[in-house]
């Protein structure tokens, strides 16, 4: 984005504000529900992504990248998000949802292998650590670079490259492995 949208968001227009909803709601919203597993709580997620937007954007500096600062807002609700939950299990306070509950989150219209290949893609991501399934989104499916994506993890751009990198064959194996055992 240019110096001029985001003295505009900074200034608190409303239509600057509208527009950029317009433009990162439904991107937003997939990465959050591939990261949580739930598109209701993807969708209270990123609400609560814009409204954060909206408080803080004017403390932020001109030569902002927005777009990975918007992410990194919604990466650290999801992580805090996720963390919640797991713990609500270990302590049983929530009881495991079954793989078919799991699925029925990833089915789309269309072909049943492309339906096939979402599923195997979510438990993939699902096996990795938090962290490294972020990565991957960021980078692969919403075409991040590697600074930008060291802007919403808080980490050098050759940490980003390295854990990318580590993380191709880390999802190549569970995914392979994934693929073998549906086969079956």
């Amino acid at each position: 984005m240019d110096v001029e949208v985001v003295e505009s968001l900074r200034a608190r227009d409303a239509q600057a504000f509208r527009l950029l909803i317009e433009r990162l709601q439904q991107p937003l919203i997939g990465y959050l529900h591939r990261l949580v597993g739930d598109r209701e709580v993807a969708l209270d997620l990123a609400q609560d992504t814009f409204l954060q937007t909206y408080k803080e954007i004017g403390k932020t500096s001109e030569d902002l990248y927005v777009d990975a600062w918007i992410y990194r807002i919604a990466t650290n609700y999801a992580l805090r998000y996720l963390k919640r939950k797991r713990l609500r299990q270990f302590v049983g306070l929530d009881s495991p949802s079954t793989p078919e509950d799991f699925n029925v989150h990833l089915m789309v219209p269309g072909p049943e292998n492309q339906a096939e290949t979402r599923i195997l893609v979510q438990e993939a991501l699902s096996k990795m650590k938090p962290k490294d399934a972020i990565c991957l989104q960021l980078h692969y499916g919403s075409g991040f670079t590697y600074e930008e994506i060291s802007f919403v993890l808080q980490m050098t751009p050759e940490a980003v490259r390295k854990r990318v990198a580590r993380c191709v064959e880390k999802f190549r194996a569970l995914y392979s492995a994934s693929s073998q055992t549906d086969d079956m």
